[in-house]
């Protein structure tokens, strides 16, 4: 395409898909405190729920030391202090640039991770948590902005175009 073309171009003029009304009502439920406002965990719908309920569950999840134990300090600056030799030792080694490794080595401080739910309102309300008013929850732990997030994506980046390789052969047969 040739550069003069360029700056003659401009975004597409955003067209709501909504009306002004439905627009306005939106923005005053996002602004509500006493609900909290997710996707579901399948099926695409989006889920009002009562912020009290929403938290019950999340402490239900929580309180479970099978899966959670809390934590005394976080960890994110103790293992941002294991990745960053690993990191400059791959630039030292030339595996990768200079500029990679600063956006491999990520904010300083890192995010933390945060927990929310997705309301799982596919099963059936009797066997929800509180039947027919709290459905469980499917937990998840937003890594956005963590100290090992960009590390992830990079590998992400360098591994897709492999497991998309039409020619990879996994079968170990002859």
């Amino acid at each position: 395409m040739d550069r003069c073309y360029l700056p003659s171009l401009s975004p597409k003029q955003d067209h709501p898909n909504i009306r002004v009304a439905q627009n306005r009502a939106l923005n005053k439920l996002k602004k509500r405190r006493d609900i909290v406002i997710k996707p579901a965990d399948k099926g695409g719908q989006i889920v009002l729920q009562d912020r009290h309920d929403y938290l019950v569950e999340a402490r239900r999840k929580l309180d479970n030391l099978k899966y959670y134990v809390p934590l005394q300090v976080p960890l994110q600056p103790a293992t941002q202090e294991l990745i960053k030799p690993i990191i400059q030792s791959l630039y030292y080694k030339k595996y990768i640039s200079f500029k990679q490794m600063q956006y491999l080595l990520g904010p300083d401080p890192p995010s933390p991770r945060y927990f929310y739910l997705l309301p799982k309102i596919h099963k059936p309300p009797a066997s929800w948590t509180v039947p027919h008013r709290i459905p469980s929850g499917r937990p998840i732990i937003s890594d956005c902005g963590s100290e090992t997030y960009r590390i992830a994506e990079f590998i992400d980046l360098h591994l897709n175009p492999l497991s998309n390789n039409k020619y990879t052969n996994y079968s170990t047969s002859p």
